[in-house]
Order: C-alpha cells, then structure tokens, then sequence
C-alpha cells in the first residue's frame, strides 16, 4: 500500500518513513500539495499524511478522495491543537497525530490498522462473489392485519 507524506522538515519525517517503510508500505514524500495532486495525477495512494491546514482549507483533501475514494487522510500537525484535532476529526479525516518523533509509532499503528480494513474492504466489495440472500437489500413491509403473534393453545 501507497503512503503519501506531505512535508519540508526531511529530517524530522525520516524515522517514520522508515517505520512504514519497515511495516512494507511504499513511501512517497512530497514538499507541497501540488505535489500531491500531480503524484494523483498519475498514481493512486492509500494514505495521505499531512498538515491539518493543507488538508481541510486547500481542499486538497477532497480533490485525493474524488481520485482516490478509500484514501484514508491522517493529520501530522506541525501545531497540535484541541481545536484542530476536533476540526480534522470532525471533518472526516481518518485521525490527528503531532509531528514529533514520540508519535510516530502510533502512526504506524493505526496505519497499519488501516491497511487491514482497506483490505478486508477491497476483498469483500471487488471480489465478485455474491452477497447472501437478503444482504443489502431492504427489508420488506409487513401486510396490514398479519397476527405477528401466532401461538397454539394446547389443552385448552
């Protein structure tokens, strides 16, 4: 699976893109988000980890799940704050993490996490094989004047 990481501070995001690289993800790292939408362009990706600001007011996040629609978007916030987590989680983005070194293990974590149910989904939706009997679909009314309390009364 595809990591996209956003970032400048090179030397900071290396240890976690070893962590990921060590938990066999390919990692990408890109210094802007227009890096990301011409990394898009031509590719997809699975996580897009970047700075809550890139993400919500660019709408860069938005323009990676119209190309991308299982992407999960994690948050590494230069300026971790409540109030940005809240706005990030709120938001839809998958979760909010600090950009400090003490997390990054914790990112891996979830990432990792992540993966299984990307590809628990992918198994299940694109494997062909059809639903059981009654799965998705809805369930029928019940007729007007059925005894929905059918019983027998013995030795009466």
């Amino acid at each position: 699976m595809k990591v996209v990481i956003v970032g400048r501070d090179l030397d900071t995001l290396k240890p976690l893109v070893d962590k990921l690289t060590g938990a066999g993800f390919e990692v990408v790292v890109v210094d802007s988000g227009s890096g990301v939408q011409s990394y898009i362009k031509s590719a997809s990706l699975h996580f897009l980890l970047a700075d809550a600001n890139l993400l919500m007011d660019r709408n860069l996040g938005r323009e990676v799940l119209n190309r991308c629609p299982l992407a999960r978007l994690i948050v590494l916030a230069s300026q971790p704050s409540l109030l940005g987590m809240i706005d990030a989680l709120s938001g839809g983005l998958t979760d909010y993490f600090p950009r400090f070194p003490e997390y990054f293990d914790e990112v891996v974590d979830t990432i990792v996490n992540e993966s299984r149910r990307l590809s628990r989904w992918q198994e299940v939706l694109l494997s062909g094989r059809s639903l059981p009997a009654g799965v998705g679909e809805a369930a029928e009314p019940e007729s007007a004047g059925a005894d929905d309390d059918e019983t027998t009364e013995e030795g009466v």
